[in-house]
């Protein structure tokens, strides 16, 4: 199983990345766009997907994906 650990390290390891606490959460970050978030509890974990194909990897999947919070949904 993956950890979050794991996924930090993997995520750090990238040109300009960067970790921040954003409301009690871990996210990943190239300048002000997240790629790589954690839920709260870290149970859950959110990532950088193309717009266009979100749905269809929602509809696909609908028990392994789904889209985040609208907040959430504003930036590319």
């Amino acid at each position: 199983m993956v950890t979050v650990e794991d996924v930090l390290t993997v995520g750090l390891s990238l040109p300009r990345a960067y970790r921040v606490m954003v409301r009690d959460r871990v996210k990943l970050r190239v300048g002000s766009l997240v790629f790589v978030a954690f839920s709260r509890d870290e149970r859950v974990l959110g990532f950088a997907f193309p717009k266009l194909e979100r749905d269809d990897l929602v509809r696909t999947r609908p028990e392994t994906f789904f889209l985040p919070e609208a907040g959430d949904l504003r930036f590319n």
